[in-house]
């Protein structure tokens, strides 16, 4: 069964947030109202689009109400909003609420996260202020919109105009990790607006946001341009039932010093846990502290429930600090990492199931490729071509990751990006192989949606 449903109110927006979530491995279908309930059991994720943005606000009230009661019971109901705040908001949003509310366990709280922000895209929230590329939507052509002109930016303004549901604001300042849950769970307002003016802020909100869910049991009801919705379904442990898995695993054994530039540029980007293993240490069999405090991190790293999509695990330690290891040390040194990694992910396919396991493989460092592999029991790599000379990607057979999508280059290959160019390719890898399994799963259903709606 279904167990997010995003209600959305034109195609466009509908499309590209389903986008966010099939990012995460989740199957997702994007459909008209009457088809909701029919594809409920075959998807992770229904979009419902109500093509609702210029309706009569009570007609669109309904169709919300309807969709939440064809698709009713899931883990998340993500109200998609317009990111500049066009159109129904206020009554689809209390009509979100209600819905849900009428359908939870009598005493179960139930409030609106409303994160109008999508950094990415310009749109930010400031002091309780939509911003768009640093302009008030009043004050930006949105003002002569033809059919939604907009005359205030102040969210809580936007918002009452269609329904009278108080309003608690969350200002930029308390968008912190340590503070933020505390402050989701103040007060009794239903309605939620926390300003956002970078992609951290939003991860950080979904964190908080689920970290209340789990201390009282808040139920949450996301409405957002795209970007929260999906952070807090997956910040929800809300996982797909096929094809959905963890993140990337990248595994860099190499200690060059250009393997060093390639990692801190994909630190920069902020979209990177790293689980650091010093090899010295590793080296002295009498110390398995270390040894079971990484692995210990890799795998909660891997199994835990929020963005980024990117476990890196490196080793700190200089070339010269390696080369200073007896020789035999050395050359044991990449089969003993091989073993810890392997050893973790045997292990979290056993305890937490496939959902948890790396949906990608990066391997830099060839002896550390080779010992991996064979770890792992993989009999085959199937090579798709090179990525930049000496950089192959392609997909493994056998073992656990079996049909996993891989990359693997040396330690003195390619420049500073090469990395970042190998992380674009190993995920748009995955994508294909997750809409593969996506299009066998739904293949009794678009035909039928199509013939209906010829």
């Amino acid at each position: 069964m279904a167990q997010v449903l995003v209600v959305a109110d034109d195609l466009t927006g509908a499309n590209a947030t389903g986008a966010r979530f099939a990012r995460t491995g989740m199957r997702v279908a994007t459909v008209t109202p009457e088809h909701v309930s029919r594809v409920v059991g075959d998807y992770d994720v229904v979009v419902a689009n109500l093509d609702s943005r210029h309706v009569p606000a009570e007609q669109a009230a309904d169709l919300v109400t309807d969709v939440v009661e064809a698709v009713w019971p899931v883990g998340l109901v993500v109200k998609r909003t317009d990111s500049t705040l066009r159109g129904n908001i206020g009554a689809e949003l209390e009509a979100t609420y209600d819905a849900v509310r009428e359908r939870v366990p009598a005493g179960t709280r139930v409030r609106v996260l409303c994160v109008p922000a999508f950094p990415s895209s310009g749109r930010v929230t400031e002091d309780g202020v939509q911003l768009l590329n640093g302009v008030p939507l009043e004050d930006s052509e949105l003002a002569a919109d033809p059919l939604c002109p907009m005359t205030t930016s102040v969210v809580a303004d936007i918002l009452a105009a269609q329904t009278d549901l108080p309003v608690r604001h969350v200002p930029v300042r308390q968008v912190t990790q340590t503070m933020l849950t505390a402050e989701l769970l103040a007060g009794d307002e239903p309605i939620v607006v926390c300003d956002a003016s970078t992609e951290q802020h939003l991860s950080d909100i979904a964190e908080a946001a689920a970290a209340a869910h789990h201390s009282d049991g808040t139920v949450w009801v996301a409405a957002d341009p795209g970007p929260t919705g999906a952070l807090l379904a997956y910040a929800l442990r809300l996982r797909g039932q096929a094809g959905s898995r963890g993140p990337l695993l990248g595994v860099v054994g190499s200690t060059t010093e250009l393997t060093r530039r390639q990692v801190a540029t994909v630190a920069r980007t902020g979209a990177v846990r790293f689980v650091d293993l010093d090899a010295v240490a590793l080296a002295e069999e009498a110390d398995d502290d270390h040894a079971d405090g990484v692995a210990r991190e890799l795998s909660e790293q891997l199994t835990s429930s929020g963005f980024p999509d990117l476990c890196l695990l490196r080793v700190v330690n200089t070339s010269e600090q390696v080369r200073e290891l007896p020789a035999q040390v050395r050359a044991e040194l990449p089969g003993r990492i091989a073993r810890l990694v392997a050893d973790v992910i045997n292990e979290v396919a056993d305890t937490t199931g496939a959902h948890a396991l790396p949906s990608g493989l990066y391997l830099t460092g060839g002896d550390l490729v080779a010992s991996l592999l064979d770890e792992l029991d993989v009999h085959a790599f199937d090579v798709g071509g090179e990525i930049v000379p000496l950089a192959v990607h392609g997909h493994i057979s056998g073992g656990p990751l079996d049909g996993t999508p891989v990359v693997a280059k040396g330690g003195l290959v390619g420049d500073d990006i090469t990395l970042v160019e190998c992380l674009t390719k190993l995920r748009r890898a995955v994508q294909t192989r997750l809409h593969q399994v996506h299009s066998e799963v739904s293949e009794h259903v678009v035909p039928t949606l199509l013939r209906d709606t010829v």
